[in-house]
């Protein structure tokens, strides 16, 4: 029925069509047809359409905590339930009998180790008394040898220092005629020296030539010329000198009591030496024996000391190792580890009751009695509460904003629309939750920019609708809204030749004729069907021409869709008529 009347509606405006030509040929050129748009105020909205699907605001999803036989599954899919209704029950003997166990366990093992402690706090306070009491026999034993050896070392000391100061004075005693005899010696040697210097430098010219003869003899090789120089020499010596308090003295005489004294000075000096190295070997033989019992004594000391430090640390140590003992045994005996797996299995008993932890409606069941519990075991969602999880283009998203309302359909409810708005927009595109999937959508986005997709969550306002769970819906997200406005097809847009933006409308001429009027226009919102228009001449009522691409200025026109009372209700619009 629907299709016929759009074929008669389809006939009668080509019958009006032809008509107006039959008018039109007879007065003259052919007009151009044309239909024409009433404007009219309206609400315009900007809309980003995005498709998905109908889920739950409130979705819970349930695991098994513990492995163990299901025994029972009181629910299916479909139900409603309360939070804390039981959901599963699972077979809970073996961790019961595990507790009973472990509880025995914990009460014997307490008594056992309770008197380990104090056995081991016993031999550690012992210990402690023994050495804070001075006690210990090792140290007392070590400290006794200490003390002997102490005075052994200070009587070695002492008798090696007073038999050192003997034999120091018998050594003494000892070198006395020797000294005595070094020192006659040497003074005679002095006096003879001061002599004879004397009576050199007075005939020092003279017996420095007659030294020089001897010499020059002796290199001439000349024997009879050495013995004279030799000779006179040796007279002049003799000849020479000078008076003294017992006579005279010749510088021969001098020179012999000079060289006597000298002989007797360094014989004197050999002799005082080799009682000195006599001497000093007789003390050291003497005192060899008392230096060897004062280096015994020392070590015998030095050997007790470290056996008192060794004995000091030796109990020192067992002192420690019996405080250890005690801490080993507290160690032992602590029951954190078994009181914690003694919790751990009473939390496991009370995990074996499997209760919805929030209300809602049971979606899907994966537990099966018998069967052992382990992962997911139920969905319970809030049927209620939906919102439609939709999937926004890359080059859509500056204009979503979370808050804005949308108007929601669904395929399985045709044209019903449902409100919205928009909750939540996702931080990441989809897919690109990774490294790897992040570079694998930007190879993707690399090749085709259209691919990139944000998820959006746009909950459902209306309520108690039909959606359900699972269905396909799709959101127009509304991203501006204008009231009142004026707006024509996209097709009654074009621009003239100062490139501003058109629209024509009829204008009846004197003789009844119509033509293509242009009116310069300001465009604003877009929808997908229409834009916003705004100018000098445009009102509410005003005909558009719905082709204006098809127009120029001043075109002759017939209006096919029955607007000639509009036209004339604009008959005096101003606008180009003309190019």
């Amino acid at each position: 029925m629907k299709k016929k009347k759009v074929i008669m509606i389809a006939g009668a405006a080509v019958i009006g069509i032809a008509a107006a030509f039959a008018v039109f040929s007879q007065k003259g050129p052919t007009p151009t047809p044309v239909q024409t748009e009433t404007l009219a105020e309206q609400t315009l909205r900007g809309t980003v359409e995005a498709s998905g699907n109908v889920e739950s605001t409130d979705t819970v999803y349930v695991y098994a905590e513990v492995s163990a036989p299901i025994e029972r599954v009181p629910v299916k899919v479909g139900d409603k339930v309360a939070a804390g209704q039981l959901l599963a029950q699972l077979d809970d003997t073996d961790i019961h009998n595990t507790l009973q166990q472990k509880q025995i366990a914990l009460r014997t093992g307490s008594q056992s180790s309770q008197q380990r402690i104090q056995s081991a706090e016993k031999a550690y306070q012992d210990a402690k008394n023994n050495l804070d009491q001075g006690l210990n026999t090792q140290i007392n034993t070590a400290k006794d040898q200490v003390t002997n050896t102490q005075r052994a070392l200070a009587k070695a000391i002492d008798d090696r220092d007073v038999n050192q100061a003997r034999v120091d004075q018998e050594m003494k005693s000892q070198l006395i005629s020797a000294q005595s005899a070094f020192d006659s010696a040497k003074l005679d040697y002095e006096n003879a020296a001061k002599e004879y210097n004397k009576a050199k430098k007075e005939y020092k010219d003279r017996l420095n030539d007659l030294k020089d003869a001897v010499k020059e003899a002796e290199k001439s090789g000349d024997e009879n010329a050495l013995e004279r120089a030799k000779q006179n020499l040796d007279d002049f010596e003799e000849e020479e000198g000078y008076e003294t308090a017992n006579g005279f003295i010749s510088i021969k005489s001098l020179r012999q009591t000079y060289e006597r004294a000298e002989l007797a000075y360094n014989n004197a000096q050999k002799t005082l030496n080799t009682a000195r190295i006599d001497a000093q070997n007789a003390a050291t033989d003497k005192m060899k024996n008392y230096v060897k019992a004062v280096e015994d004594a020392q070590l015998a000391y030095d050997s007790a000391v470290q056996s008192l430090k060794a004995a000091q640390t030796a109990a020192s140590q067992s002192l420690d190792s019996a405080r250890d003992a005690v801490a080993s045994e507290k160690i032992a005996a602590n029951t954190e580890a078994l009181q914690a797996e003694i919790k751990t299995l009473n939390d496991n008993l009370k995990k074996c009751t499997i209760a919805a932890p929030a209300a809602g409606t049971v979606t899907a069941v994966y537990a099966e009695e018998n069967a052992t519990a382990t992962g997911l075991m139920f969905t319970i969602e809030n049927t209620e509460g939906l919102q439609v999880k939709v999937k926004v283009k890359e080059y859509d998203l500056p204009s979503v904003k979370e808050g804005m309302k949308a108007v929601i359909t669904a395929d399985a409810t045709g044209d019903v629309e449902y409100e919205g708005i928009v909750q939540k927009i996702a931080p990441a595109a989809t897919g690109s939750g990774s490294a790897a999937a992040g570079a694998a959508g930007a190879a993707a986005a690399a090749t085709n920019n259209s691919n990139v997709e944000f998820e959006a969550d746009v909950l459902i306002q209306t309520p108690n609708t039909p959606l359900r769970i699972g269905m396909s819906a799709k959101a127009k997200i509304i991203t501006q809204e204008k009231a009142g406005a004026l707006a024509v097809p996209y097709d009654a847009l074009t621009t003239n030749e100062k490139g501003e933006t058109i629209v024509y409308t009829p204008k009846k001429q004197p003789d009844n004729t119509y033509q293509a009027v242009a009116i310069p226009v300001k465009t604003g919102l877009e929808t997908d069907l229409s834009i916003e228009v705004s100018g000098e001449g445009l009102s509410a009522g005003t005909p558009v021409i719905a082709d204006a691409k098809a127009m120029s200025p001043g075109m002759l026109i017939a209006v096919t869709n029955g607007a000639s009372a509009l036209a004339d209700a604009v008959s005096g619009a101003s606008g180009e008529a003309s190019s």
